[in-house]
Order: C-alpha cells, then sequence, then structure tokens
C-alpha cells in the first residue's frame, strides 16, 4: 500500500517540541500492514480524536497517541480424520450326517413231513405253518443346510479442509513528519512499523465434510450355527438275520385224525421207517418299522458370506495442519482507539 514520509533529517524528533500549524494537513493515510509501515496525516487525527491544535500539540508532547491497526484474515485448515465401522454378514454353511438303522421283520416258514412205515402203516404226510422274527441294520446319510451371523471391525482413512478467520492487531511505532520548509511544524506522523509481534486472535473453525478413502476390514467373528432339519437318503439294509428254526413259533400240524407227525420223528420207530423226509422251507419276509438311531453330525462346511451394512461409527481427528493466514480484508488504522 502507499506510505508517504517526510522525515526532517538529523532532527531527535520526539526530543524537540513542535509547534502546530494553523491549520490541519490534508487528510492523507497510508498503510502496508504486512510491515506495518506507512504515514497518517495530522488532519485524520485530528478528525479521528476530535483534537483541536493544541490539544493534538499536548498529545504530541505528552507522548499520549498510541497507534494500532487491525485486520481480519482466513487461514486454510487440514486434518487426518480416521472412522471406526462395524460390519454384520452372515455365513451360509452345510452339515454331513450319518445315521443307524435297525429293521425288523418277520418270515413265515413251512415244514412238511413225510415218513413210511414198513409194518404195514403206510406212507404219512404231515405239514404246517409257523413265523419267526428277523432283524437288520442299515445306514443312512444326509446333509442339512444352516447359516451363522457375524460381525467384523472396520476402519478408514480420511481428511477434511476448513478455514479460520482471525485478527491480526499490533501497536505501531511512528515518528512525527516535520515539514523540512518549517521547522516547527509537521503533517503528520511516520508509521515505522509493529512494537514487537502482532497479536493474533482466532476465530471458531468452519470445517467441510471429511472425505474418506475405502474400508479397511478385520476378520468376522462369527457366533454359533443354526441349522434346519437334515434331509436324509434312504437306509442301505444288510441281511436280516433270522431266528433259528428252533424259535419258529409253529401252528398246529395238518394231519389225519388219529395221526401223529411225532411217530415219524420217534427214533424208536426209526427202525420201522424206510423213508423219512423233513423239509423246513423259508416264506416270505413282511418287514416291520425301522427303529432310527442316534444321528452323527459330520463336519460343517462354511460357505458364502453375505456382507451386511456398514454402521459408521465415531471419528478421530488427528492434530490440525494450518496454513499461512492471509489478509482476509483491508486492514483498519486507530489512533488511541479511534478508527482513521
Amino acid at each position: 500500500m502507499h506510505m508517504r514520509s517526510k522525515l526532517a533529517g538529523g532532527v531527535a524528533v520526539s526530543a524537540v517540541a513542535i509547534a502546530l500549524g494553523a491549520t490541519p494537513a490534508s487528510a492523507s493515510v497510508g498503510f502496508d500492514s504486512a510491515t506495518g509501515t506507512g504515514f497518517v496525516g495530522k488532519g485524520d487525527v485530528q478528525t479521528a480524536l476530535g483534537y483541536n491544535n493544541a490539544a493534538l500539540q499536548k498529545a504530541v508532547d505528552s507522548k499520549s497517541l498510541v497507534f494500532t491497526a487491525k485486520q481480519p484474515t482466513i487461514q486454510s485448515l487440514s486434518q487426518a480424520a480416521t472412522q471406526a465401522g462395524t460390519q454384520a454378514g452372515t455365513q451360509a454353511g452345510s452339515q454331513v450326517a450319518a445315521q443307524a438303522g435297525t429293521q425288523s421283520a418277520t418270515q413265515a416258514v413251512s415244514q412238511d413231513l413225510t415218513c413210511t412205515f414198513t409194518n404195514g402203516s403206510g406212507t404219512k404226510t404231515f405239514h404246517r405253518d409257523g413265523v419267526r422274527d428277523g432283524e437288520r441294520t442299515g445306514s443312512r446319510s444326509g446333509s442339512r443346510v444352516g447359516s451363522r451371523d457375524g460381525s467384523r471391525d472396520a476402519s478408514r482413512e480420511g481428511t477434511r479442509t476448513g478455514s479460520r478467520a482471525g485478527t491480526v492487531t499490533g501497536t505501531l511505532g511512528y515518528d512525527i513528519d516535520v515539514d523540512a520548509r518549517k521547522a516547527n511544524q509537521y503533517t503528520g506522523f511516520i508509521l515505522k512499523g509493529w512494537k514487537g509481534e502482532p497479536t493474533y486472535e482466532t476465530g471458531t473453525a468452519d470445517w467441510n465434510a471429511p472425505s474418506f478413502g475405502d474400508w479397511s476390514f478385520g476378520d468376522y467373528a462369527f457366533g454359533t450355527w443354526s441349522f434346519g432339519d437334515y434331509a436324509f437318503g434312504d437306509y442301505a439294509f444288510g441281511d436280516y438275520a433270522f431266528a433259528p428254526v428252533t424259535s419258529v413259533a409253529w401252528g398246529a400240524w395238518d394231519a389225519a385224525p388219529g395221526e401223529n407227525p411225532d411217530d415219524c420223528l420217534r427214533s424208536s420207530n426209526a427202525d420201522k421207517i424206510t423213508a423219512l423226509s423233513n423239509v423246513i422251507t423259508p416264506g416270505a419276509v413282511t418287514d416291520g418299522p425301522v427303529t432310527d438311531g442316534v444321528v452323527v453330525d459330520g463336519a460343517i462346511t462354511p460357505g458364502t458370506t453375505t456382507d451386511g451394512a456398514i454402521a459408521e461409527g465415531a471419528i478421530t481427528y488427528g492434530t490440525v495442519a494450518a496454513g499461512a493466514r492471509t489478509p482476509n480484508g483491508p486492514a483498519t488504522l486507530y489512533v488511541n482507539g479511534k478508527a482513521l
């Protein structure tokens, strides 16, 4: 910004009483906020403070004039951000099993007995029916499907940008600008720069929404499987094991009145019998109910995991990186707290 200066050469201004002119100088203010240097016309000071020449002279003599400056600024900000999250998931699975089974059955049995006697009794024929119990074992395989729920932790990295308004305020050193033609008069004040470091008043930061990258996930932690019922195939059975013939539940003999099949089988009649036929014939098998045994679970085969929604958690922000403070409006000069 423009700055005007007419400092009298070799004059120790602060130690010399300077007489005011009859009229204020022309209004003139020039200021460079970067260096704190510039020029303020005498008339501008008088107007700001409402001083006549005598009052201003008194203020100069008593060194009670204080020049300050204030300027709004804007500062760019950036900040790293980390966001936590969780994700639900459902995993499908399948499981095989084996099951033993036992099936009961009954079998029809018939017995035909024929013997020929030498004592004139002739040939005798007998028949009877019976039934015996049996059992067989088998096994079958099955499978079932299920699912289990789980969750996993996630995080993602990002940044956010923003800005922060502020105000630079400081006190300025100055000298009197003496009119070289009239050593007892001056036209204004030369601003010599900031006295010490200006103070900075920080306003509230205004942040944009953070921008994140992709989520980074850990492994799922799954709960217990929940399965439906097994779907079994048919049993594969072995052969029936039937009770021995001695355990057959026989019905009555089909014999003529007065005839006894025991006559054919008594050992005391062996020399009286020329021919003996005793044939037991297994008949049809009638399957009974199947009794299911214990189900032996096999291995579970985990399937596809279906990812659920991500629940976004808290955002943790890192250190704020602040950029340079940039002037965001004109600087305002003050003398004794009054704007120039």
